[in-house]
């Protein structure tokens, strides 16, 4: 198949790897896809036969109606030159109008959905385009049954085809990873050490996760290192004065944004990977954390607030621990829990290892995509020829 796949993100964002990852696992299986990626004006980018850099702004209205008005001007031309099979749009990267002229070529169009937007000021620019998916496209992609199903009731997409793939894992950065990147923080080796890492805005429970700490009695407390790795610098100062008012600055090591090549090596230092994550909000009950995923990856058990996704890979086995609420309490007595059994530590980072491996790797995702791509093509050689 030739896939051409549009996104308004950077490929300089490092938690971002979703759409390198899959285009990279579906061009191992012989297909050729195009990936469309922004780039701030004036920015040097090496030249990639498989990447289209648009140029854009950081500001979100104003990158959006740039990157809109560029698809919607040059790819007509370059979809006449190249013809793709099927053309994928990310709900964030165009407004569809801008995507109209598209529906000249008779080519199945997909609209892919990772998620519901937590703003206001971000729900005119995705309620839009999911209107009028309704009339403008031929199927849509999305990352959970919970978020298909909102999909369905709340935009009237009861006919569509749509179809679900997850994140997942780098199989050479994560689970055969043995290479040692150079990271700040050594070890101790009498030390339990949970790690969290990727992005710390809002409702991610990291302010919470620091008070569990607080919540350790003291034996344990001396022994625990809390490991915060790509914290942005205002949250790393507000981190150290909640470390200072409830007395664990020992403990929690916090670090900045770090290239996601040395995450592996953060994640091999711990015991433990954490996802405190609120179970009762509507977004991360539509979300597949990639930070799960990694650390069952590397065989790391987990502690994992209870949301839908989290609930499907503890049945497929006992990867950790899982937990009701993302409270202080709830989160310091997983915690506790886990050292009082680091007996089983490693058979439950096997049992994740293996579920990863046989569901998450990046070539199991594609798989699903391309099964999905390939009855879109189905029904759209059989519309035409009816």
């Amino acid at each position: 198949m030739k896939i051409l796949w549009i996104n308004n993100i950077s490929d300089t964002e490092i938690w971002r790897t979703t759409q390198l990852e899959l285009t990279g696992a579906l061009r191992r299986k012989g297909h050729n896809v195009i990936l469309v990626m922004a780039k701030n004006i004036g920015e040097k980018k090496s030249k990639d036969e498989n990447i289209i850099y648009i140029p854009t702004t950081s500001t979100y209205l104003s990158s959006g109606l740039l990157f809109g008005l560029i698809v919607f001007c040059y790819f007509p031309f370059f979809i006449w030159k190249k013809k793709p099979d099927v053309i994928i749009i990310d709900e964030n990267s165009v407004w569809l109008p801008f995507a109209l002229t598209f529906k000249l070529f008779n080519i199945p169009i997909i609209i892919d959905i990772r998620s519901l937007p937590i703003k206001e000021k971000y729900l005119i620019s995705f309620d839009i385009p999911l209107y009028l998916s309704k009339y403008m496209i031929d199927g849509l992609t999305t990352i959970t049954p919970e978020l298909e199903e909102i999909l369905r009731k709340k935009y009237n997409l009861k006919d569509k085809k749509i179809g679900i793939w997850p994140s997942g894992v780098s199989t050479e950065m994560f689970i055969r990873s043995d290479k040692e990147e150079n990271i700040d923080y050594k070890t101790d080796p009498n030390k339990f050490v949970i790690i969290h890492h990727g992005s710390h805005g809002g409702l991610r429970g990291i302010e919470n996760l620091i008070k569990s700490i607080g919540e350790l009695d003291k034996s344990l407390r001396k022994k625990t290192d809390l490991l915060l790795v790509g914290v942005p610098k205002a949250k790393m100062i507000e981190y150290s004065e909640l470390c200072k008012k409830i007395g664990v600055t020992e403990q929690v090591k916090i670090f900045s944004k770090v290239e996601y090549k040395k995450i592996p090596s953060f994640i091999k230092s711990a015991n433990v990977g954490i996802i405190p994550l609120d179970p009762n909000h509507e977004w991360w009950k539509v979300s597949v954390p990639l930070k799960t995923l990694e650390y069952l990856g590397m065989g790391k058990p987990i502690i994992a607030t209870s949301i839908p996704f989290h609930q499907r890979l503890f049945k497929k086995g006992e990867c950790g621990i899982l937990i009701d609420s993302d409270s202080p309490k709830a989160l310091s007595d997983a915690i506790n829990f886990m050292y009082q059994n680091r007996e089983k530590l490693d058979e439950m980072g096997r049992i994740g290892k293996e579920i990863v491996k046989s569901c998450y790797t990046w070539d199991c995702i594609a798989c699903d995509v391309e099964k999905f791509l390939k009855d879109i093509l189905v029904d759209k050689s059989n519309e035409t020829v009816t």
